[in-house]
């Protein structure tokens, strides 16, 4: 390069200003470092801007502190929908989004180049020494310790010498043109210039996609085929061609209309100030993205961002909108820092599309929140490389890294996402197959794990009562369930009934029952610090029990002072007569030990049959308390408390029919109510099917919606129910020869009668 050029000399050079290289550069800058941010064009925001793009993608509600600043300012004006889960994308003003990126930068003290494009790059020994930038007043070099190449285009990494890869035409993700139409209220007059094409009906056009603003604007999306963006040539005539094929299609909407609506009262009022381009370049990264990975929730030590879009791979040499992409939902997932990190490269990273990965998981990981968080990410890691003076990037210390992200506001745990497009996002699964140790199971419980995890335990063997009979964990972990293995078996006495609670000390406890039959049952446990992998060894939870204190069936709920009451349950033979009788017991350390509650009181003639089991709790505000219990009079049966579970209000029985082969509630994130049980009355009614969700607005008083799970003869019982991100997760017997796992939304339990 030439010595003359002016030079720049900053901590951090950021190319390209799209969400990925703003987040990058406003992390770096918060933390102190100086920044110059080099953008072609005349705004920030890239896609989401200059490209026309006016929606963010991906789950908006949790990116990171710098992003959330971005959505507020535009929410204080109005210029941003709110979060909606079931929402593909969130519209915004793309012009105050420029607007508000800009004063965010400056605010920062980031110093900001528009109009400046790379056009060359020198690296030693992995390390960019140079970057050449054109300017407005001609070339510069940029010596920066820290490079992000955030375009898109990977031109600091292919100018350097690292290895990229670059689709062709009619292979890369194609171009969009985004352009918007105002209502004007009075007829227009259509104008077809020669060159720009006609189509004779909707399912001949390019694919199209209409979006509309409260303002009366239309933003209009039209797909752009046969071209290479990371071609000069090609990039040019694809905006060309574009153009013309908008003019075709703005005459179509005035005067054929579109979905059987015409468009003849709206003008064109502005085109982006470039083609949109989802695909360009791409490094080849220290980790190689898989679409495998990404639809396995994949999980990684080094994660430095979430993914939460579906797959969204449009046919590359297809303009037409049938069958012409792939949208499968997929689980949230990890991206690991060595994906924004060019394989041998030491100080040099690429965040957003320009990332590692193949093409199906590229098309998930490019939208915006997404970027934003890969960017910030990115922003962050600069300076721990600087700050640790490692010898490269790849080689920092990680922890303090993820520390930071997470005091960021960048959620990094699997857990905390699912609520985006969760309507999409449902599992119904076994926890293991056909081949398993045991001929018979039953009696789940479940636990979310962090990463969006789950841990099921239940007790399996020749066949319940029998004395080879144990307890045994089903863990799922990046979508996918390990083999049984077996947790507990003391004795040749038979094991029954575990339950599983995360208690708010922070360990993860494991109860179960240990003898021949529930009149001489007694309740072990043991502990797990971390995440079930491994355990204490079991010991009594009250030596010489002899009502199986502890939790019974049902798991512990903590409340709102901390106290644990674990729902318990005793059954035993009074006069003759087998008797079932309730008690909730309390804990004030976390689950360890407990404080027996008395039996309920239960009044026959109002309940009868063998009374009430298995209680199953939920706290609807701080100190009240409610229970819903099972029992063989055909109909479930609630109690109340007012002062934490200490005192209950007399038994009584509901207008919710049940069989007797389980219930079990749990709250959701949204307030409601969640209720699983087998809702078909006494046994002699029928079979044990169906196996039900019932969903309450009102706590308990009405259920509105149902979803039957199971429909099919057999038995389907003893169900276990937690709140998730998505909505719930439910476990339960299937048949007793498996153990069956579902998740899935509110949206996916419908407005029913329950009462049939």
């Amino acid at each position: 390069m030439n010595e003359t050029l002016q030079k720049h000399s900053v901590d951090l050079l950021v190319t390209g200003g799209g969400m990925a290289g703003t987040m990058a550069a406003l992390a770096a800058r918060k933390a102190g470092r100086s920044v110059l941010l080099v953008e072609p064009g005349n705004v920030l925001g890239g896609q989401g801007t200059a490209g026309g793009v006016a929606g963010f993608c991906g789950d908006t509600a949790r990116v990171n502190g710098i992003f959330g600043e971005l959505v507020r300012r535009l929410a204080r004006h109005d210029l941003i929908a709110p979060f909606e889960p079931t929402a593909d994308r969130r519209p915004y003003d793309l012009e105050w989004c420029a607007f508000f990126l800009q004063e965010m930068v400056a605010e920062a003290g980031v110093e900001v180049l528009f109009h400046a494009v790379v056009v060359d790059a020198k690296a030693a020994g992995g390390r960019v020494n140079e970057v050449l930038v054109a300017t407005a007043d001609g070339l510069r070099t940029v010596a920066a310790r820290v490079v992000v190449d955030a375009s898109g285009r990977c031109i600091v990494p292919l100018k350097a010498g690292f290895p990229v890869n670059h689709l062709g035409a009619n292979e890369q993700l194609p171009m969009s043109l985004y352009f918007t139409l105002w209502d004007s209220g009075k007829p227009a007059k259509p104008i077809l210039p020669p060159g720009a094409p006609a189509w004779e009906g909707d399912e001949a056009l390019p694919m199209t996609s209409l979006h509309h603003f409260p303002s009366g604007k239309m933003e209009v999306k039209m797909k752009v085929v046969g071209f290479d963006a990371a071609d000069p040539l090609s990039l040019s005539h694809a905006e060309m061609f574009a153009r013309r094929q908008m003019a075709g299609l703005i005459y179509h909407l005035q005067t054929k209309g579109y979905r059987q609506r015409r468009y003849e009262n709206y003008v064109l009022a502005s085109v982006s100030r470039h083609i949109g381009v989802r695909e360009e370049r791409s490094i080849l990264g220290e980790h190689f993205l898989t679409r495998d990975e990404v639809s396995s929730g994949a999980v990684f030590a080094d994660a430095v961002a979430v993914g939460t879009y579906h797959f969204d791979y449009h046919w590359p040499d297809r303009m037409e909108r049938a069958g012409t992409g792939i949208t499968t939902m997929v689980e949230p997932y990890q991206i690991p820092l060595r994906c924004l990190i060019p394989k041998g490269a030491r100080n040099l990273l690429v965040p957003g599309r320009g990332a590692s990965g193949d093409q199906m998981a590229m098309s998930s990981f490019r939208v915006m929140a997404t970027a934003a968080q890969m960017g910030f990410a990115a922003g962050l890691a600069a300076d721990e490389y600087l700050r640790q003076n490692a010898d490269a990037v790849g080689a920092i210390d990680i922890r303090p890294l993820q520390a930071r992200l997470e005091e960021g506001g960048q959620a990094l745990d699997l857990s905390r996402y699912g609520q985006y497009l969760r309507h999409k996002r449902e599992t119904r699964e076994f926890a293991f197959g056909e081949e398993r140790p045991f001929a018979q199971c039953h009696a789940s419980s479940l636990v979310r794990l962090p990463n969006n995890g789950f841990l099921i335990a239940y007790f399996g063997g020749t066949r319940e009562k029998h004395p080879d009979v144990g307890i045994w964990l089903s863990e799922r972990r990046q979508g996918a369930w390990m083999p049984p293995r077996l947790a507990a078996k003391l004795s040749d006495e038979p094991h029954w009934n575990p339950v599983l609670f995360q208690s708010p000390a922070g360990p993860l406890i494991l109860y179960f029952k240990i003898g021949p039959s529930p009149y001489a049952w007694r309740t072990w446990m043991m502990h797990s610090r971390d995440e079930g992998r491994t355990w204490s060894a079991p010991a009594e939870l009250i030596s010489g029990d002899g009502i199986a204190r502890g939790p019974v069936r049902c798991k512990p709920i903590v409340l709102a002072d901390g106290t644990v009451l674990a729902p318990g349950s005793d059954e035993s033979a009074k006069d003759g007569r087998h008797v079932w009788r309730a008690f909730i017991d309390r804990s004030d350390d976390g689950g360890f030990t407990f404080q027996p509650g008395p039996l309920l009181p239960l009044d026959p003639e109002k309940i009868p049959g063998l009374g009430v089991i298995q209680p199953t709790l939920w706290e609807s505000r701080p100190g009240t308390v409610h229970m819903l219990l099972r029992s063989t009079c055909g109909r479930m049966c609630r109690s109340d408390s007012t002062d934490g579970g200490r005192n209950w209000s007399e038994m009584e029985a509901i207008d919710l029919p049940n069989n007797n082969k389980g219930v079990d509630v749990t709250l959701l994130a949204d307030g409601r109510l969640a209720l699983i049980c087998n809702p078909i009355g006494k046994p002699e009614d029928g079979n044990h099917t169906p196996l039900s969700i019932l969903l309450s607005s009102d706590n308990g008083r009405s259920w509105t919606h149902r979803r039957d799970l199971e429909t099919d003869p057999g038995e389907y019982i003893y169900p276990a129910i937690i709140p998730t991100e998505v909505g719930m997760a439910v476990s339960y017997t299937w048949r007793r020869e498996r153990i069956a796992f579902w998740q899935g939304s509110v949206e996916s339990i419908p407005a029913a009668d329950t009462r049939k």
